[in-house]
């Protein structure tokens, strides 16, 4: 009788040991496989802010290229609704063998006259965009015509700063002869800081 209650204990004690066993190899499969999510996570982001800092940077290069050949005269800029700017030049263009203000752009057309269209003009300008559930503010760059009608519209950065709570995502203004340029987005989900480039450019000073 006593023998055969020891084999019970024994039996019952051995059950609770797999239960046991189990239960911590659960705990630790879970907090694994939570701290494998959270890694991926956080290299994700970090790739994610790494190419955003890279795409602001092509965008305000792109800008400071044209806008160095512009003319002050051509140049204007309006402010937003949310704050961020428009900032609307022309560049020297040649029509007809002599030099004019408007537009120069290969995609344009495939000859020189349909890349050279005189009186059209160069906006950088901030969009709204639908992404899933949120608006997202975009920095794109427009080829508008004589009639000011957009032609060709291309998305430079994403992401930029909405101006509620923080700056707006693009800023042109003039300080002296320099134009500054400030560019901002906002920060990543699982990154800590946003960014923000500064761009100091002089125009062409004859007419």
């Amino acid at each position: 009788m006593n023998q055969r209650s020891h084999h019970a204990r024994r039996r019952g004690y051995t059950i609770l040991e797999l239960l046991a066993s189990l239960t911590i190899f659960a705990v630790i499969w879970y907090s694994l496989a939570i701290a494998i999510r959270t890694g991926v996570r956080a290299e994700r982001a970090v790739a994610e802010q790494g190419e955003a800092n890279r795409e602001m940077r092509r965008s305000v290069g792109s800008l400071t290229d044209e806008l160095r050949w512009s003319n002050e005269s051509t140049v204007t800029v309006a402010t937003l609704a949310d704050g961020n700017h428009s900032l609307t030049f022309m560049q020297p263009i040649q029509v007809g063998g002599n030099q004019d203000w408007g537009v120069y752009d290969k995609s344009l057309g495939d000859d020189e006259d349909e890349q050279n269209r005189p009186d059209w003009q160069i906006r950088y300008t901030v969009v709204s965009a639908n992404v899933g559930n949120d608006t997202e503010r975009r920095l794109v760059r427009q080829i508008l015509d004589d009639d000011g009608d957009v032609q060709k519209q291309t998305v430079l950065a994403t992401r930029l700063n909405d101006g509620v709570g923080a700056a707006p995502g693009f800023q042109a203004t003039k300080s002296g002869d320099v134009w500054v340029l400030t560019l901002s987005t906002a920060a990543i989900e699982g990154t800590s800081e946003a960014s923000s480039e500064v761009f100091h450019v002089r125009t062409r000073n004859d007419d």
